[in-house]
């Protein structure tokens, strides 16, 4: 997939603005205006972006805290006189 220059150039100058990178801002703002996208366009960007940035990450840190997690319950390894049954909640039936 491919992305048009202004596209790339949109979310280079988001991606510096959220991550506080002024070199890469500086050298995005310049490469924009310099395709045409116009000093007000490029304010909204930077608002939008700085917008997002003051956002609340608990949905983000929400789902890493899913992803990331112990199981529940560890299974246990049956022993080999054990015999699997209905209820034996081992986890580990043929």
């Amino acid at each position: 997939m491919e992305l048009d220059t202004r596209t790339t150039l949109i979310v280079q100058i988001s991606a510096a603005v959220a991550t506080n990178a002024l070199a890469a801002l500086r050298s995005s703002v310049t490469d924009a205006k310099a395709q045409g996208i116009s000093s007000e366009e490029i304010r909204q960007i930077v608002k939008i972006a700085q917008d997002v940035q003051e956002q609340p990450q608990s949905h983000a840190r929400h789902l890493l805290d899913q992803l990331l997690r112990e199981p529940v319950r560890n299974p246990q390894k049956p022993t080999p006189d054990h015999v699997h049954g209905p209820n034996c909640n081992c986890g580990h039936h043929a």
